[in-house]
């Protein structure tokens, strides 16, 4: 297999520069961002070498002849999506009812194909290049319970040199027969497949019971001695989605206090556990996943397209919890995490808490990248980080671009961004300073 191979050398790109500073939280990100009208992003064999205003860069690079101007578009780092299924592509918009109902309906039977190399590689294929033609430059992706779904997002994602999360899919019992896979064959993948792609390239593994309901005891304890026999690795599973999920969880777990507590007494809570929706936690498990270092990614389109429940996005934030967003595709309706902020922010205004700009362009970088304990590497334009990043051009939205032509800050600017942009936006992406072309992001851009 042909892997990337990345141009040695320095480059740039000129444009105007969003991003926050490392030492940006979500309590000070208006003393912490950096907005530059004209700037320069310096890039050396796949990091960030400088950034900051181009009068002041270019003086120290006065023979860089190797510069793409985007003069007029916003860089950003690159987005961040922390729950992605990527077996529910041809799912996506299937009428039907609530969680439990539209998983039986649409979901199970759709992730039941990717037992087919062939099948799963084609449409992983397609799946990264949605991800990628919107911004997403890292994700955390749920595939099925086949070996085959998990090897085809890691395969195609170590060809295009993109940091990527992901583990076969543990399910036992409460699904399909056709779907559930014995403990040790769950077991078995994953050994396989952290020995084989786990912290290679750029690659994650990530140990992944679908939830509490499909995982049986006995599930959860393999899952407990993979996670102690290889520590580094992420945990991703579901919680406190919907409440039915929740009575039905809550009988097929009787023994166990509370949702969170399933997790907790088999030691999956730890500083690389997402933990997605989480609409539902008490008190009581908020202040434990914050004790452990764990992490809530919230769903917003997800949420709203199955009427599973309001996240109240604040609640999180005041027990200290890390917060991402994911786009949970495909109950979720976009891959835009562009279009999910904008859901976010309809859903922390019906709870009388609006989520500003700031906050929402954090969640998705810096505030992501510190979510899944990537900070080091990814989420700005600091001087050593990956230079992931994705370039937005307004005038791509005739309605946007006329939104923002009398924009007085950067704020509304962001603003208006997440509540109108989309795909059509994304001007250009970037992994590790190389520009991502495929023939679908290509032929979208020229139509």
């Amino acid at each position: 297999m042909k892997y990337f191979i990345m141009e040695r050398g320095i480059k740039a790109v000129r444009g105007q520069i969003f991003d926050f500073g490392q030492q940006a939280d979500i309590s000070n990100l208006k003393n912490h961002f950096r907005f530059i009208e004209d700037g320069m992003l310096v890039i050396e064999d796949g990091k960030v070498l400088a950034c900051g205003d181009f009068s002041a860069i270019i003086k120290c690079y006065p023979n860089l002849e190797n510069i793409e101007d985007f003069s007029g578009s916003y860089i950003f780092p690159g987005f961040i999506d922390a729950h992605v299924h990527s077996v529910q592509s041809k799912a996506i918009a299937s009428y039907g009812s609530q969680l439990l109902d539209w998983l039986d309906n649409h979901i199970f039977p759709n992730e039941a194909r990717f037992e087919n190399p062939e099948y799963a590689f084609r449409h992983s294929e397609f799946f990264i290049d949605q991800l990628l033609k919107n911004g997403t430059t890292t994700a955390a992706v749920f595939p099925s319970v086949h070996p085959a779904s998990a090897e085809a997002v890691f395969e195609i994602s170590a060809r295009k040199n993109m940091r990527m999360i992901c583990g076969n899919t543990w399910m036992d019992q409460n699904a399909p027969g056709y779907l559930c896979r014995s403990v040790e064959q769950s077991f078995d993948d994953s050994v396989t497949l952290i020995k084989k792609w786990h912290k290679k390239h750029r690659l994650h593994f990530a140990l992944t019971p679908r939830f509490a309901l499909t995982s049986s005891p006995a599930s959860l304890e393999a899952a407990k001695e993979v996670l102690n026999e290889f520590p580094e690795i992420y945990v991703q599973t579901h919680i406190a989605e919907n409440k039915e999920e929740i009575d039905q969880v809550s009988n097929a777990h009787a023994s166990n206090s509370n949702y969170l507590n399933i997790y907790d007494s088999y030691g999956l809570l730890t500083e690389r556990t997402l933990l997605g929706h989480g609409i539902y936690l008490s008190d009581e498990e908020l202040n434990r996943i914050s004790e452990t270092g764990a992490s809530i990614v919230h769903c917003p389109s997800s949420n709203l397209f199955l009427g599973s429940g309001l996240l109240n996005y604040r609640t999180i934030l005041n027990h200290d919890i890390q917060l991402a967003m994911g786009s949970d595709i495909g109950a979720g309706t976009s891959f835009s995490m562009l279009q999910n902020l904008g859901d976010a922010y309809k859903i922390s205004s019906l709870l009388g808490i609006p989520m500003d700009p700031l906050q929402a362009f954090y969640f998705i970088t810096l505030g992501g990248a510190r979510a899944l304990r990537l900070e080091d590497k990814i989420g700005n334009f600091e001087s050593g980080k990956e230079a992931d990043f994705v370039v937005i051009d307004p005038s791509q939205n005739d309605l946007l671009n006329y939104r923002i032509t009398d924009a007085t800050s950067i704020e509304d600017i962001l603003f208006a961004i997440i509540t109108l942009g989309d795909d059509r936006i994304v001007k250009s992406v970037y992994l590790m300073g190389e520009k991502y072309c495929s023939k679908i992001f290509e032929n979208l851009k020229r139509k």
